[in-house]
């Protein structure tokens, strides 16, 4: 689908003004690539931050073209889905298929993230431009399909499956942190789906993102309650919520992090979703409820009512269970004013 060349920047295109000067030591770079549900990740990282803000990324006619500042020192990082061919400074990226893309530039560590997202095609093969739903064929329903969705709140969900990627999380037998987390949420998402209340997931697949890296993401859209889930090697249910005031020694994370917390005027909020979360897990599992107040960086970072869940590593991840814990989650979003 994609195809990725590397050009020699005296080739087809220019040396940009303000480039650094000719025999100036290539910086190390890594670039690796991953498959997503209807886009492809392209990530430069390398230990220079400034090297990735003076990079330039354009867009025109079928192409991605990236300048960089001055020539890298490339390698692949793990299994690239890409042709790569490396040659110069200036970089081009085909693809056969329409598409629109998304530039991130981020630091911790410093890297330049570029998805390439493809356009949907109406029938007859004819793309949709950006922004626009393709049309969706008329489908008879039966009356049943046909009554009216459950009311709900329009109360718009952010889910974050925790870990991803190299980073597992908890392991206990075959039993994955990384694993349940995604299953899990892509139940919540489906619970919420049923009500016409479809969420965001910050990860889709199992992939990696740091806290910077979800952070930015969950900042790209309005919404209105944020979950993030995890498991616990405890056999309870443990419900984190960012605390009201500064804890002095603690504060110490977010700063580390480099995030501003935006969280602290809703932190009444945040334990009342907090409540009516435990309550309903309380009421379909029947197990113990912890709750604790904690200066976690991502959810410092959340302009919204936000807590993280954990569940007991313990507990048996078939589909009826987690059926279960989405319903439960479910109602306790929406328990409590959280509408």
């Amino acid at each position: 689908m994609f195809l990725l060349l590397f050009a020699c920047a005296g080739a087809a295109y220019p040396e940009e003004k303000g480039a650094a000067p000719r025999g100036t030591p290539p910086v190390d770079i890594s670039v690796r690539s991953n498959k997503h549900d209807g886009f492809v990740r392209i990530v430069f990282e390398g230990a220079d931050e400034q090297f990735f803000r003076n990079a330039s990324v354009t867009q025109a006619k079928g192409q991605i073209i990236i300048n960089f500042p001055s020539t890298p020192n490339l390698a692949a990082s793990g299994t690239l889905e890409i042709e790569v061919l490396l040659k110069g400074k200036t970089y081009v990226i085909k693809a056969s298929d329409p598409f629109t893309m998304k530039v991130l530039r981020l630091s911790a560590p410093p890297r330049l993230s570029i998805d390439i997202i493809s356009s949907p095609k109406e029938e007859g093969g004819k793309p949709v431009p950006p922004g626009v739903a393709p049309r969706k064929e008329e489908v008879r329903k039966s009356p049943a399909e046909g009554r009216p969705p459950e009311a709900v709140p329009s109360v718009r969900v952010v889910l974050d499956a925790g870990h991803g990627g190299y980073d597992f999380g908890i392991v206990s037998g075959d039993v994955r942190e990384k694993d349940v987390t995604l299953a899990v949420a892509r139940d919540i998402d489906a619970a919420f789906t049923k009500r016409n209340r479809p969420a965001f997931l910050t990860r889709k697949a199992d992939q990696f993102l740091s806290i910077t890296d979800r952070a930015a993401s969950i900042g790209q859209r309005p919404f209105d309650v944020f979950l993030s889930i995890h498991l616990s090697l405890s056999e309870t249910f443990v419900l984190y919520t960012f605390p009201a005031e500064p804890s002095g020694a603690d504060s110490s994370g977010a700063e580390f992090y480099n995030i501003t917390s935006r969280q602290r005027r809703f932190a009444e909020k945040s334990k009342a979703l907090a409540e009516g979360i435990g309550k309903a897990l309380k009421a379909e599992f029947g197990d113990e409820i912890l709750y604790r107040e904690m200066n976690l960086p991502l959810l410092g970072s959340v302009g919204a009512p936000a807590v993280l869940i954990e569940i007991p590593a313990t507990m048996t991840y078939d589909k009826a269970t987690r059926a279960r814990l989405a319903d439960a989650m479910v109602k306790g979003v929406f328990a409590n004013g959280n509408r």
